[in-house]
């Protein structure tokens, strides 16, 4: 099993789909295992060359409420199970953190979601025992050659303004931190992919001397019974944010 680690959450009623085409980066067209045609819900706002392509597999749910689309995409048999959706991501986060499960936050709570400070909207504030601590989460599934995960994939002006945002609201003396999130087993560490933004590493680079906390995860899926287990398999990746 390439997935292992840490049980975080359990989706039911997930089975394998095989690409047929991306419509547009958030609907993709798949067929089913009985050749049924799909519209699939992708969460990811990256390019995900890597994984949707044509004739790729991909683990699909249903949508509690059907519209354009009818099901949604969890993640993928790339690189051994990978969790490319963004909200799973989230939510996976939180129960790592509930159940103290990433040793650098044990002495954290989740206080609020989606907290609006400054002039964004971020993902978790937490309560720790000194202070209170503002994250964003970013989904880094691209699997570079020696294994390591990075983020982004492609130009990404959200992702440098939340950045600016966070080292800004650092500089004014908030606590604030950035997690990647490695969403396939074993990632060697993180690391800013230069060919997708050539800016990130440098706003990063920046915001990390200005205190922002830069930290890295691991999640992975296993689809088994009609069922797609994700689990935490590294609670403190390796960072390389300087080469």
């Amino acid at each position: 099993m390439n997935c292992s680690g840490h049980l975080l959450l359990r989706i039911d009623n997930a089975f394998p789909c095989k690409v047929t085409r991306k419509i547009n980066r958030f609907i993709v067209e798949a067929t089913s295992p009985n050749r049924e045609i799909l519209l699939v819900h992708n969460t990811n706002t990256g390019r995900l060359n890597d994984i949707l392509f044509p004739g790729n597999t991909i683990y699909c749910a249903p949508r509690n409420r059907p519209g354009k689309t009818t099901h949604y995409i969890v993640g993928s048999s790339v690189y051994g199970g990978s969790l490319i959706n963004t909200r799973i991501q989230e939510k996976a986060f939180q129960v790592s953190v509930e159940n103290h499960l990433i040793p650098w936050l044990n002495e954290c709570r989740i206080s609020k979601y989606q907290p609006h400070v400054g002039n964004s909207r971020f993902d978790v504030e937490l309560d720790c025992k000194d202070d209170s601590v503002i994250l964003e989460l970013k989904s880094a599934v691209l699997k570079g050659s020696h294994g390591e995960a990075m983020y982004p994939d492609c130009p990404t002006i959200r992702g440098r303004r939340h950045i600016y945002e966070l080292a800004k609201l650092s500089r004014e003396g908030y606590k604030t931190g950035i997690v990647f999130i490695a969403g396939f087993p074993n990632a060697t560490y993180f690391t800013p992919y230069n060919k997708g933004d050539p800016v990130i590493r440098k706003v990063l680079i920046k915001a990390a001397g200005d205190g922002v906390i830069v930290k890295s995860i691991g999640l992975c899926v296993e689809l088994k019974n009609d069922s797609v287990f994700v689990r935490l398999y590294n609670s403190n990746i390796p960072v390389r944010i300087f080469n």
